[in-house]
C-alpha cells in the first residue's frame, strides 16, 4: 500500500528537470504534506472531486429540528462524545435524503435557504417531514428537517464528506480509491511546482496528462447524478396514513 511519503516523492519526480531520482531532503515532504492536505479540503468546496459517496443514516426522534454533519472528535484517551449526529466529516455535497418508518421510505425535497426564509412560516410544526434545507457553516452543515417528525423515524442522507487530513507521511493512503491515486498524483506535482518555483518544470505534456486525468475522474463522481423529481406526487395519501400524519 502506497504511503504518503512514496507518493511525494513520485510527484517531485514529475517536477524535477535536472535528476528526477534525486532524493527528497529539507523540509520537501512536511511541504508536500501540507500541499497535499490543502488539495483535499479545496476539494470539499463543492464536491466535485471528492469521487466517493456514502450514505449515513441517524435515529430521529420526535419533534427533532436539526441533523448535523461535522468532523469526527479529536483522537483523546478518554473515550470522546461526538459532537455531531454524523460525525465523521462536513459534507461537501448532498444528493438524497429521506426517511424511513416500518420498511417505507418517504424521500425528502432539498430547499434552499432563501426559499425556507421566504415561504415557510409556521412554526413549530410537526407531522410527516417532507422538507430538507441546508445550513452550511464553516465546520459543519446543519440541515433542518420540516415538518419536524410527529413519531420516530430513520433518517438516511447520501453524499460526500470532506476527507479528514493526513497526519503524518507514513500514513497509508487508504481513503482514497485506487483509480484516484494517478489524478492526484498530478494534481499535487502542479501545486508542488508552483509553490516550490518549478513551474519551468510543469510541461504542456504533464498539463495535458493531468487534465485526461481529471475527465476520468469526474466521469467517477456522482455529483451530477442527482434526479430531482417532481414534489408535488412524492407523498400521498396512503404514505401519510402509512406515517400516522
Amino acid at each position: 500500500m502506497t504511503t504518503i511519503k512514496q507518493f511525494l516523492d513520485d510527484s517531485y519526480r514529475l517536477i524535477n528537470p535536472s535528476n528526477p531520482t534525486q532524493p527528497l531532503h529539507g523540509n520537501d515532504l512536511s511541504f508536500g504534506l501540507r500541499r497535499l492536505n490543502d488539495l483535499l479540503t479545496s476539494y470539499a468546496a463543492d464536491g466535485l472531486m471528492m469521487t466517493i459517496a456514502s450514505t449515513q443514516t441517524v435515529a430521529l426522534t420526535v419533534g427533532q429540528e436539526f441533523v448535523t454533519a461535522g468532523p469526527p472528535p479529536p483522537v483523546t484517551v478518554p473515550p470522546t462524545p461526538p459532537l455531531y449526529d454524523i460525525s465523521i466529516g462536513r459534507m461537501a455535497n448532498w444528493e438524497s435524503a429521506w426517511l424511513n418508518l416500518m420498511g417505507v421510505d418517504y424521500p425528502l425535497v432539498f430547499k434552499t435557504q432563501d426559499q425556507w426564509h421566504s415561504a415557510f412560516k409556521y412554526q413549530p410544526l410537526s407531522g410527516l417531514p417532507r422538507f430538507i434545507i441546508p445550513f452550511p457553516d464553516v465546520q459543519s452543515v446543519s440541515f433542518r428537517i420540516y415538518p419536524s417528525p410527529s413519531q420516530f423515524f430513520q433518517f438516511f442522507i447520501r453524499g460526500k464528506f470532506q476527507l479528514p487530513p493526513y497526519m503524518s507521511t507514513d500514513d497509508t493512503m487508504l481513503t482514497l480509491p485506487g483509480y484516484y491515486n494517478r489524478y492526484f498524483l498530478f494534481a499535487v506535482a502542479k501545486d508542488l511546482a508552483m509553490f516550490k518555483g518549478r513551474m519551468a518544470a510543469w510541461t504542456p505534456m504533464l498539463e495535458d496528462e493531468l487534465m485526461k486525468a481529471v475527465k476520468i475522474i469526474q466521469a467517477n463522481s456522482e455529483v451530477d447524478l442527482a434526479i430531482v423529481g417532481d414534489e408535488e406526487s412524492l407523498l400521498n395519501g396512503s404514505w401519510r396514513v402509512r406515517a400516522g400524519v
